[in-house]
């Protein structure tokens, strides 16, 4: 019986220390990719700055909703509201 404690004693120091040892390794590698990115920028990533010059940057957008769409989300709602509050 106590030959077996140990074994698994033994057993779960060695699964504990090999899962430690890998979780440091993960961390230091993802450290370091980190570190090697930060400090050496790959021409594609730095962002470009300038505005673009369209003609379509002087125009807005039409945002507006028409008025059977509108109805129609307040007729939605409104059922919706009212069946749910029973």
């Amino acid at each position: 019986m106590v030959e077996q404690l140990t074994e698994a004693g033994i057993l779960l120091g060695v699964g504990m220390s090999v899962v430690f040892t890998f979780l440091t390794l993960l961390i230091v590698g993802i450290h370091a990719i980190a570190w090697f990115c930060r400090t050496f920028p790959s021409p594609e990533q730095t962002p470009d700055i300038r505005p673009q010059q369209t003609q379509n940057n002087n125009k807005k957008a039409s945002s507006t909703v028409s008025p059977e769409i509108a109805a129609a989300i307040t007729a939605a709602v409104h059922t919706h509201r009212h069946t749910t509050s029973k």
